[in-house]
């Protein structure tokens, strides 16, 4: 089904709360899927992927492979603001259809998707009295868009009532909005410095302007239009102006952001600030805050209207560069700063600005000349799309810039090498021979010594995959020495995790203790936690090999330890599997078959080939634990393992208590945020979202936003069990 309508009149709401109704009829789950920050039509796909929470590293994502990880789920799929990828949307959604028999699909979309099988239903804006319709202000609250106008003036003016003087006014803003709910509540925001009578004639001079006095020939997309245009001419100049800049932001940003791209010569980064803490106020801006850190968001439609004034202003291009150099140094800074402590900082920062980053690859696509600085970011992000289980989205944006620019630069030697190494994380040899092979003509044609180690250190990496492992590392001994004094430390680290990992294979344990230990002082050296979770994996394996296994086990424990703050599963998953080696040597045969179990489901969930260098290791602990056990038992420890959610993975591997449902509800949750815990109480109260929003000066439309993320993150579904549970937290806490 397609919730069409012009923009601001409710689509987007609409499908949500239809969403949360029907949630129960959908045991895969309702899943949203957000568009609005995408310019590239091609990351369609890894969109939904991503809503879905599927952390396969090893596919590349197509509507055919999407299809194929959903298979019979029955579920609902939600794509929000459709219109402007309509064409990938509607491929999408039709292979997906087709293919996944269970599978249901809502969009919200100002134009219908046109394929078979779409029902499309029409969002009508508020009804309100026609023009030629007297009514008392009693009864004007029975009309949907008056009680809406109503709702939002006692907000911002708790006494505001209909009366004599305000109802005809309100009746009439209501009429001139044509009921649109986005235009109603911006207006009604502007009781803050208006009376109903003074909106009403400001609205009337606007409308006046657009339609040159023909009230009946003004669209509803240009009332809203005017509307906005009303409120943009009440913001002071420097707010006007962080408005139209802000609008060059995908979703979210944080002030740090605004002030690096919104200021200037006027305004300046202080006037940024004070603009910021204005357009809040107004409610142009939505303030957010996760983990202590605020944010910033643009509505889309505020966003566009934003976007059309820096267009006019002739902005567009110098704010969209602006926007990207600042993109640019947050990746080089990622880059610079990655290999030291504040590694997990900087991988939280980056997914949170993931869609400004793909606004500013999308411009230096579009815009001539900027492609090199594209490579840039694309290559500095090597190790971030490997982490975040984002790899076939990073070979996406490195093919499609290496195809629109074939010239010879280091800038695209870089990244043939990093397209080569994400094709191989995801075992596409071909595809990494290939780049590998221009790599090496280009590292030489450039005379780039640099470049030739980095050649060679991938070639070890093939011929790992091609269990050629005598070739392996000796292509690796060749350039190691080489990287270590080049101070590259990224490239060097992944060099000693190949030779740690062919010399393993060749059982030389002298030559993988080296390795691994000296990757390891590296990353102690300098505080990193990512690469020293492998090194301490290699040891692990050593330690199991020799006969260790205290040893092996506590340095697997350690490694999973340190994978808390990252998403790496296919590291995680080594681990486990390394987990259940130790089991089986220690001969504790129902939990090596747990760990057989939860290996298999990260196999499976994160597509990733955990085995594929230790297939011999598997195969021979596996056996002798069904020989232990009997398949009827082994299949019942195995399936125990296997059902534990790929989230929990590595608090079941640490032997960390799972939470029941009812443990969730009784302990506290650190989901809930300071605000949400604050609107937790007052729910306790029994207040209601207008109460709520009163008491905290915020409009229920946001209170009512924050008790549905209440009671989605607890897991329940009515405010009574908010009431219970906050009743529960304080009689622990008295405890």
């Amino acid at each position: 089904m397609s919730l069409t309508g012009l923009g601001g009149v409710g689509k987007t709401r609409l499908a949500l709360r239809v969403a949360w109704d029907v949630r129960r009829l959908f045991p895969d789950g309702v899943w949203l899927v957000e568009l609005a920050g995408l310019d590239d039509e091609g990351l369609v796909p890894q969109a939904a992927v991503t809503a879905l929470g599927i952390q396969d590293q090893s596919t590349q994502w197509t509507p055919e492979t999407v299809a194929g990880r959903v298979g019979d789920g029955r579920l609902l799929l939600v794509f929000d603001n459709c219109e402007h990828v309509l064409q990938s949307v509607a491929i999408t959604a039709a292979i997906l259809l087709k293919r996944c028999p269970q599978l249901r699909i809502l969009t919200t979309t100002r134009q219908p998707l046109g394929i078979a099988g779409e029902h499309i239903l029409t969002v009508s804006a508020l009804n309100c009295p026609s023009d030629d319709t007297i009514v008392p202000p009693a009864s004007l609250l029975a009309y949907e868009a008056v009680s809406l106008f109503v709702e939002r003036a006692k907000a911002v003016v708790p006494d505001f009532t209909l009366d004599e003087r305000t109802g005809p006014a309100v009746n009439a803003i209501c009429r001139r909005l044509d009921g649109i709910p986005l235009a109603i509540e911006l207006a009604a925001f502007g009781l803050r410095v208006l009376s109903p009578e003074q909106i009403l004639q400001r609205l009337n001079d606007r409308f006046g302007f657009l339609t040159a006095g023909n009230r009946a020939a003004l669209p509803r997309h240009r009332t809203l239009h005017a509307l906005i245009d009303w409120r943009f001419d009440l913001c002071s100049d420097a707010e006007r102006m962080v408005w139209a800049r802000a609008s060059v932001f995908a979703k979210h940003f944080d002030l740090a952001a605004a002030e690096a791209v919104c200021s200037g010569d006027a305004p300046t980064e202080t006037d940024v600030l004070t603009a910021i803490a204005g357009l809040v106020d107004k409610s142009i801006l939505i303030r957010e805050e996760r983990d202590g850190h605020v944010r910033f968001q643009l509505l889309e439609t505020i966003r566009q209207y934003g976007q059309e004034v820096l267009r006019r202003m002739g902005e567009e291009e110098r704010l969209r560069r602006r926007h990207r150099d600042w993109c640019l140094g947050l990746v080089e800074k990622m880059r610079r700063d990655w290999f030291g402590p504040d590694q997990a900082t900087l991988f939280a920062e980056m997914r949170l600005n993931h869609a400004n980053i793909r606004t500013a690859l999308e411009f230096c696509l579009r815009e001539p000349g900027e492609v090199y600085t594209g490579m840039r970011i694309a290559d500095a992000l090597r190790d971030y799309w490997r982490i975040s289980g984002l790899i076939s989205e990073g070979r996406h944006w490195c093919n499609r810039l290496l195809e629109r620019d074939a010239k010879a630069s280091p800038s695209r030697l870089r990244l043939l090498l990093t397209a080569s190494y994400l094709a191989l994380q995801q075992s596409d040899l071909a595809t990494a021979v290939e780049l590998l092979g221009e790599g090496r003509r280009l590292s030489w044609g450039l005379g780039d010594e640099i470049g030739q180690l980095l050649v060679r250190i991938l070639e070890a990496f093939v011929a790992t995959l091609q269990n050629d492992f005598p070739a392996a590392v000796a292509a690796g001994e060749q350039v190691v020495d080489g990287l270590r004094k080049s101070g590259d430390i990224h490239w060097f680290s992944t060099a000693l995790i190949i030779l740690g990992v062919a010399s393993s294979l060749l059982a030389d344990s002298a030559r993988t203790s080296d390795h691994c230990n000296e990757l390891l002082d590296l990353c102690r050296t300098h505080g990193e936690k990512w690469r020293r979770s492998t090194a301490l994996w290699g040891l692990g394996v050593e330690a199991w090999r020799k006969g260790d296994t205290s040893r092996a086990t506590r340095l697997q424990r350690e490694s999973l330890a340190m994978q808390r703050d990252f998403t790496d599963y296919y590291t995680t998953g080594l681990c486990v599997e390394a987990l259940a080696w130790i089991a089986t040597s220690e001969r504790r045969s129902e939990q090596a078959a747990r760990f057989f179990g939860l290996a298999d489901t990260i196999r499976r969930e994160a597509g990733l080939p955990l085995l594929i260098y230790f297939n011999e290791y598997h195969d021979r602990c596996q056996r002798q634990i069904r020989r232990s056990l009997g398949e009827p038992r082994y299949g019942k420890f195995f399936e125990q393992g296997a059902n534990v959610p790929l989230q929990e993975a590595i608090g079941y591997a640490l032997g960390e208590r799972r939470r029941t449902n009812s443990q969730a509800t009784k302990e506290p949750t650190a989901s809930l945020s300071p605000r949400e815990r604050e609107i937790a109480d007052l729910v306790a109260q029994g207040m209601s979202n207008k109460q709520i929003a009163n008491d905290l000066v915020i409009s229920p439309r946001t209170a009512e936003a924050h008790v549905e993320n209440i009671l989605v993150k607890l897991g329940f579904t009515a405010r009574a069990q908010i009431a219970a549970w906050v009743s529960a937290q304080r009689e622990g806490n008295a405890q």
